[in-house]
């Protein structure tokens, strides 16, 4: 009962996230981009992504995606701990080329994500006994 509402959470956030970048992608880069600049809230995006992708390897066992859960999950964690350990020089170029990115990609990556939280929450509750 736990997983499930830890991975219904999951989804939930990603959800409400591809909704964000998809209707305010201007206010979701420069939120994202002050995230990772500050270190504290960068630190606490980060562990809060290594914790989302723990749960979805070890939380997503059951259902009939296991292997898209644990392959995303593991994904979240090396890129949470990629950001977590990369020099503020590469950082600061990362966030630069990230700016220039145009808004249409980050609205189709939002539908995207809301794409795979749709089919998160559908396998989590098919999956529940």
């Amino acid at each position: 009962m736990l997983t499930v509402i830890l991975v219904g959470l999951i989804g939930l956030s990603w959800a409400a996230a591809g909704v964000a970048m998809v209707t305010a992608p201007a206010w979701w880069q420069d939120r994202t981009v002050g995230m990772l600049m500050a270190p504290l809230s960068r630190f606490l995006l980060t562990q809060g992504m290594v914790l989302g992708g723990l749960i979805l390897i070890l939380g997503t066992s059951h259902q009939q995606g296991v292997w898209l859960w644990g392959m995303l999950g593991a994904l979240l964690v090396a890129k949470a701990l990629v950001l977590l350990g990369m020099p503020e020089p590469l950082r600061a170029r990362l966030i630069e080329w990230w700016r220039r990115s145009p808004a249409w990609s980050l609205q189709l990556a939002g539908v995207l994500q809301v794409a795979l939280a749709t089919l998160l929450v559908i396998d989590t509750w098919r999956g529940w006994p």
